[in-house]
């Protein structure tokens, strides 16, 4: 008997096992079909809707149109594929700049429903934007970050990251001709914040980091300007270009004859610029850019002026008081120099050759360059250089100065050693009509300048110096002068320092290196050719 009540027991408790997973089952699959359903319902709403949603968006300006939508609605993933953003024509009068794009696919992972329906806020884990191809067209108008950025995200939109992957990138002017162009850009910035507080400051997001790259940058740098750089990465803390060209549009002729007054030309190229460590953004709306170092290394630059246009009456800045007038707060502990190569060239006419100045093997530290924004007083910049000059003779030079000095004070100290004065020629020819033979042993100058005039020491060591000068023309050899000229002169400095004290006016519509030229050179006048040539009073 008690045996068949445990029987029936353990029946019963089967039979109610059986019919409760039953209703399990039965429950879970009314669950599947609805979450299933919901799913398609939502998926078509979407497939139907958000067209009709983005043209009906009248803060919004663009039309967004694609070939596919994908959504999971549980997951919260969707994706759109061959993504088209085109200007809508009754915005394009009011669009300071227009944007047009082709996108492959916009994937976005993790979106929050609940957030967008609930609270009108775009909150997702990760949105990827894959292969866009953009186009930024300029108008003359400025750009303005409330009118541009601030009206699309009046919404608050929050997310984990945002990523472009292998994106191109063009920016047209208001003529439709390139402006800038950048080539297989992937770009993700993380714990992203965008809402009505943050689109009004100075950087309208809220970030924790980002990082960027790219394989060719082309930049039009104005009129006489193109730079071109090869591969691009930076960070939030970090910046690196790698074969980065300043190059001019102009032949040096017709840069000459294109300019109203004299200046310079230049051509740069650097094998690659580092930036590491800085720390960058806004204190009051005030711009600060700090950095430890940073690092140019294989850099060779041409400089070229013609003094056939005009003088430039305007008076020049020297280095303090273009540092002194920096609007923001520069703070740059070191800027390494490491093995250029520089050139300056002046041509007087272009019937005769241009004075040439080489510095090859070029190594300079420059350190304290900064702005005195936000700083009470500031410690010397200084710039330390080791190079050879005119590739043959080993130069030493120390410059130093404040900024906050407003007499614009400076010190420069030089030391150049063991330099065959023909190879001197290619500057003193053209500029003061004379070469020379002979062994410059030793020539060492300390140069104190300000705004206004500027006066030291100049002291040089020689062997074996003979002369030639030439007539006005710089190409005829005026040989009764040549002749005085060689009975005249010393020929050597019997191996001791012959010194002197030259003193000169600065000519303000000058550079500080003609500034400097001019102190070296009447130093040369004053003690090699002090019978020959007068002093430059």
């Amino acid at each position: 008997m008690l045996c068949v009540s445990g029987h029936l027991v353990v029946i019963f408790i089967v039979l109610t096992l059986v019919f409760m997973l039953k209703k399990i089952i039965i429950t879970l699959i009314i669950l599947i079909v609805l979450a299933v359903g919901a799913n398609f319902g939502l998926k078509f709403y979407a497939q139907k809707k958000l067209p009709a949603l983005l043209r009906e968006q009248k803060n919004f300006p663009y039309n967004v149109d694609y070939a596919k939508l994908d959504l999971n609605v549980w997951a919260g993933n969707f994706s759109l594929t061959d993504v088209r953003l085109m200007p809508k024509a009754s915005a394009t009068d009011t669009l300071k700049n227009t944007l047009e794009a082709r996108i492959d696919e916009i994937s976005v992972r993790g979106l929050s429903l609940w957030q967008l329906l609930k609270h009108n806020r775009i909150k997702a884990n990760r949105v990827a934007v894959i292969r866009p191809d953009a186009t930024l067209h300029f108008t003359k108008r400025k750009y303005n970050v409330q009118d541009d950025a601030e009206k699309p995200f009046r919404q608050i939109i929050q997310t984990g990251s945002v990523s472009i992957e292998k994106g191109r990138f063009q920016m047209l002017d208001s003529l439709e001709h390139p402006k800038l162009r950048l080539a297989n850009i992937d770009f993700t910035l993380t714990n992203i914040k965008v809402d009505s507080s943050t689109v009004e400051k100075n950087i309208p997001i809220r970030y924790r980091d980002y990082t960027f790259s790219a394989d060719s940058l082309y930049y039009n740098a104005g009129v006489h300007y193109n730079i071109t750089a090869g591969r691009l990465s930076a960070t939030d803390t970090s910046f690196t270009a790698q074969k980065f060209h300043l190059v001019p549009k102009q032949t040096r002729k017709q840069f000459a004859q294109m300019i109203p007054v004299e200046n310079d030309q230049f051509n740069i190229q650097a094998a690659d610029i580092n930036v590491h460590n800085a720390d960058w953004g806004f204190t009051n709306d005030t711009l600060y850019v700090h950095t430890p170092e940073i690092v140019l290394g294989g850099v060779n630059a041409n400089i070229y002026r013609s003094k056939e246009p005009k003088d430039d009456p305007k008076r020049k800045k020297l280095y303090s008081e273009l540092l002194r007038t920096l609007n923001f707060d520069l703070k740059a502990e070191k800027v390494l120099f490491k093995n250029a190569n520089l050139q300056y060239e002046e041509q007087i006419e272009f019937s005769k050759p241009a004075a040439k100045v080489s510095f090859s093997k070029f190594y300079a530290t420059v350190s304290k360059v900064y702005s005195p924004v936000g700083k009470d007083k500031l410690p010397l910049t200084t710039i330390d250089v080791q190079c050879l000059f005119m590739k043959k003779a080993a130069l030493r030079v120390n410059w130093s100065f404040n900024t906050l000095d407003t007499s614009d004070s400076f010190t420069i100290v030089g030391h150049l050693q063991n330099i065959r004065s023909e190879d001197i020629n290619p500057v003193s020819q053209p500029l003061m009509n004379v070469t020379t033979t002979g062994i410059l042993n030793d020539v060492r100058f300390t140069f104190n300048g300000n705004r206004e005039r500027g006066n030291g020491r100049f002291a040089i060591k020689y062997d074996d110096l003979k002369v030639t000068l030439y007539k006005q023309d710089g190409k005829k050899k005026n040989k009764l002068l040549t002749a005085v000229g060689n009975l005249l002169v010393k020929n050597d400095s019997k191996g001791r320092l012959t010194e002197t004290t030259p003193e000169v006016e600065r000519k303000k519509d000058k550079s500080v290196f003609n500034f400097l030229w001019r102190f070296v050179q009447q130093g040369l006048k004053e003690t090699v050719l002090a019978d020959i040539i007068p002093k430059d009073k």
